[in-house]
């Protein structure tokens, strides 16, 4: 996940894990926690609001090492309809697209995690039916990827159990890694996941060339275009304020 923030004296970067195996553990690019500041009043007793910065974060899509390939999944749902697509889309060290997936879910789903689970089956599934090495799967759906990355029996209860064991013993066998990214460095799979959606097949369908609609986005990303992500303003309420 690679990120640029304007200097500010009171961000700090931090690294967080690599999700991987021993034999290629990479560290993901730093991170940025969003520290706030409160600013007291001049008697001490009471706290204003919490200063606020305008400048947002830029977040792009990040180029995997040399030599592997990585895998962008994405999940889409309309909570009305409860239609539900998944994708995925595989591209080189330099950005180039090596093929793509996409599908819609047959079951009616009630959450947007069922679509982002299936959406990682459908990376692991394409990575051992083409033989693809070295392969990193990104995902913007924190849960879905620590869902997968549980051990025991932590999900013998989950409504997705089935799907997600599935992806568990697919990465286990292909030793594929996997990272988290936001969702501004996943715009061609969250692009390719709404076509998916409003498609009529339900099979998983392969695609060998990137859609028309997809080629700026593509381009986009090989140019390191970077997009703007708003930190949500966060209120902290006076003693004296009721709330």
């Amino acid at each position: 996940m690679a990120i640029y923030v304007p200097t500010a004296n009171n961000w700090h970067y931090v690294h967080f894990p690599f999700y991987g195996y021993a034999n290629n553990v990479h560290r993901v690019q730093p991170c940025i926690v969003r520290y706030v500041s409160t600013v007291p009043d001049p008697d001490q007793s009471v706290v204003r609001h919490v200063r606020h910065r305008d400048a947002p974060s830029y977040i792009s899509w990040s180029f995997p090492p040399p030599g592997y390939i990585k895998i962008n999944t994405d999940g889409s749902f309309m909570q009305n309809s409860g239609l539900a697509g998944y994708e995925g889309i595989a591209r080189d060290d330099r950005g180039r697209w090596l093929g793509g997936f996409m599908g819609r879910l047959g079951m009616v789903t009630t959450s947007c995690l069922t679509a982002e689970l299936w959406a990682i089956h459908g990376g692991l599934t394409l990575a051992k039916n083409f033989k693809l090495k070295n392969v990193i799967i990104e995902t913007d759906s924190r849960e879905a990827l620590m869902l997968i990355m549980s051990k025991g029996g932590a999900i013998d209860n989950h409504p997705d159990r089935d799907v997600i064991k599935e992806c568990q013993l697919m990465r286990s066998e292909l030793g594929i890694s996997m990272m988290h990214t936001l969702r501004e460095g996943n715009s061609c799979a969250d692009h390719l996941a709404k076509l998916g959606r409003m498609q009529l097949d339900e099979d998983l369908v392969i695609l060998h060339h990137p859609p028309h609609s997809m080629h700026q986005l593509l381009l986009a990303d090989m140019a390191h275009v970077a997009y703007p992500r708003y930190r949500k303003q966060v209120r902290y309420f006076s003693t004296k304020e009721k709330i």
